[in-house]
């Protein structure tokens, strides 16, 4: 089909998808963007979000990201990450353990800041999209 590319999501012990897709959705710092077929070549820092896959096929798919890169090439897309998780492969129990336990650590003052918002930001997004 000329209006798909060839998409890959990988972390560095698994290859959570490959194949054809119709469209990507991710979340950078300024916000959201979705990648088309034929995009021009692109490098993207993303951030912990509900990456939206749309299938060759027309079917959804909904992924939880880490912070990651994308890299659009020649109509190939990779997407390398630290971690990736489909919806049923979500933890409830892990997700909200860990949205506790770094809502404690923002409050003390001797605590890496900025490491326990990123951990607070992947786990309310496994928990936003564990809900949907």
């Amino acid at each position: 089909m000329a209006n798909t590319f060839k998409l890959k999501i990988m972390t560095a012990d698994s290859v959570k998808t490959d194949e054809d897709a119709i469209s990507i959705t991710v979340k950078t710092i300024d916000g959201k963007i979705e990648l088309l077929a034929n995009h021009a070549d692109i490098v993207i820092n993303t951030i912990p979000c509900v990456t939206e896959v749309v299938k060759a096929n027309g079917e959804k798919e909904e992924f939880f990201t880490s912070k990651g890169i994308i890299g659009f090439k020649d109509n190939k897309l990779n997407f390398c990450c630290n971690s990736s998780e489909h919806k049923n492969e979500i933890d409830i129990e892990r997700a909200k353990a860990a949205k506790e336990r770094a809502e404690k650590r923002l409050k003390d003052e001797n605590i890496d800041t900025k490491r326990a918002e990123a951990a607070l930001a992947r786990a309310l997004t496994r928990l936003e999209l564990k809900s949907k």
